[in-house]
């Protein structure tokens, strides 16, 4: 460098080519510089939207789990009434009508998968991608049951009158399994939102419903919060029966006539 710059200074013809030579080493290094802010930009933007699909996403499965368990515990408390009026020449499957068919949960994971097939996933903030993981592991883990009771429904044990109490007895443990494991999950999509609340603040105001199921849990200590989860699943373990039991059995003979 020392020598470029001596010679310079003895042939000063040689100075334009030297601004040449720096202003082509500027350009290519600013060059270098725009594009990879460019990408680092685009790289900012789609890793936004990614989070924001994902916080729709996680939102809708929210919403669909607590309507799910509202509509599985119904279906549990009809169960425990059908048990009592089981008679010899009916198949479960004309008792079926009575509690509404089963209910499957469904949970979209779209956006997650994109996430995890993607480099995108790296650049979120870790804490949130490891909960939103723990989130979508259970969500598979509940959705076994789906392809169970539809194994069920379409069994010989289903349309078999000898065999409608065996086929009764595992249709009401895959439901009172499935609202179990819903209990326990709304209590994990509850705390991820109230860890990660700032990404659902907007979701929560657009959605009263939800908020105010969410709301009614925020407000709860950890241990109060405790109290109430023990006694849903006591609830949930012992539903009382119903009395109207000769009104269910109408319906059932009323549906095969």
């Amino acid at each position: 460098m020392f020598n470029l710059i001596s010679k310079l200074k003895e042939n000063k013809s040689l100075w334009p080519y030297f601004f040449e030579f720096l202003t082509v080493l500027l350009s290519v290094y600013l060059a270098f510089l725009i594009t990879e802010w460019r990408e680092n930009h685009k790289e900012e933007i789609e890793t936004k939207l990614a989070k924001e699909r994902l916080n729709q996403e996680i939102f809708q499965n929210y919403k669909n789990l607590i309507n799910f368990n509202h509509q599985v515990e119904k279906r549990l408390i009809k169960m425990q009434d059908i048990e009592d009026i089981l008679e010899s020449g009916y198949k479960f499957n004309d008792y079926i009508p009575v509690f509404n068919g089963f209910q499957n949960v469904s949970f979209s994971d779209a956006s997650w998968n994109r996430i995890c097939d993607s480099k995108i996933g790296n650049l979120m903030p870790v804490v949130y991608i490891e909960d939103a993981h723990a989130l979508y592991n259970f969500n598979k883990h509940l959705m076994t049951h789906n392809n169970q009771i539809i194994e069920l429904m379409y069994s010989d044990l289903n349309f078999d009158s000898k065999k409608s109490k065996i086929a009764y007895n595992i249709a009401e443990l895959y439901v009172w399994q499935q609202a179990s494991w819903g209990n326990i999950h709304v209590v994990d999509y509850t705390k991820f939102i109230q860890k990660h609340k700032t990404n659902f603040e907007t979701l929560l105001q657009q959605d009263s419903t939800t908020n105010a199921y969410f709301t009614s849990k925020d407000i709860l200590t950890e241990e109060q919060w405790t109290q109430e989860q023990r006694g849903k699943q006591r609830y949930i373990n012992s539903f009382k029966k119903n009395p109207k039991l000769k009104e269910i059995l109408s319906k059932i003979k009323a549906s095969k006539s």
